[in-house]
């Protein structure tokens, strides 16, 4: 097994984020990636608890390996579906979505629409980026817009697409990156003193969680973080 990640790692990371930020700053991030790393470690076990059942495994014995009874296994690893456009139980902090602008919940379910047309079972930055081009009123698709085009855009973005599923679920869960992007969007609108989460907020959170797809691609476009935060303060 690999060495294990240690708190030096954690804390090194967490102050890469954001590194003229100050105490409270630095803070906040790391509240959301020890939340960001409880739900890894909870999906880790619940993808192997999915293998077991598609081997035909009972509950009963998944409990016992775990430690607890088939009823507490079972409560924890069957998901229900949410509702108002959220993507699967655990995925994102429902009070994190209440905070969101109609526009940016529109974008959040474009990026469903995007991520579906693609035959994809996940959400990605990919897929958020995209979906911030159905809102070209919100100020994430104005400054794209100065940048790129859609077309630009697009075809940028479908040339490192994963490839297609046969089957692509009902409730897309968020990949660790496309989570962790949407949790900086709120961040950044703390930062920026602003009360609400816009499309804005969404395009900044993609691009400080620069290890994503998505932001790879804005960056190869010419979109930069601290110019869309330039831009932002002349609007």
């Amino acid at each position: 097994m690999d060495e294990p990640v240690t708190l030096g790692d954690l804390v090194h990371r967490v102050t890469r984020l954001h590194p003229d930020g100050d105490s409270l700053v630095h803070l906040s991030d790391a509240i959301v990636m020890s939340e960001l790393i409880g739900d890894v470690a909870d999906q880790l076990v619940g993808y192997f608890v999915d293998a077991a059942r598609k081997e035909g495994v009972t509950w009963a014995d998944i409990g016992s390996t775990m430690g607890v009874t088939r009823q507490a296994a079972q409560k924890r690893f069957v998901h229900k579906p949410t509702t108002a456009g959220m993507l699967a139980v655990g995925t994102l902090d429902p009070a994190t979505y209440e905070r969101f602008t109609p526009r940016a919940r529109a974008v959040i379910t474009a990026s469903q629409e995007e991520a579906r047309a693609a035959g994809h079972d996940y959400l990605g930055t990919e897929h958020i980026v995209l979906g911030l081009l159905s809102q070209p009123a919100g100020l994430a698709a104005q400054y794209l817009l100065e940048k790129t085009t859609p077309e630009q855009l697009r075809t940028a973005m479908g040339e490192v697409l994963g490839p297609r599923r046969d089957n692509v679920p009902e409730h897309l869960p968020y990949t660790p990156r496309g989570k962790r992007s949407v949790e900086l969007s709120l961040l950044e609108a703390q930062r920026l003193g602003h009360e609400h989460v816009g499309t804005e907020h969404l395009l900044l959170g993609v691009l400080a969680e620069q290890h994503g797809v998505g932001a790879k691609v804005l960056l190869d476009l010419g979109v930069e973080r601290q110019d869309v935060e330039d831009w932002l303060a002349t609007q």
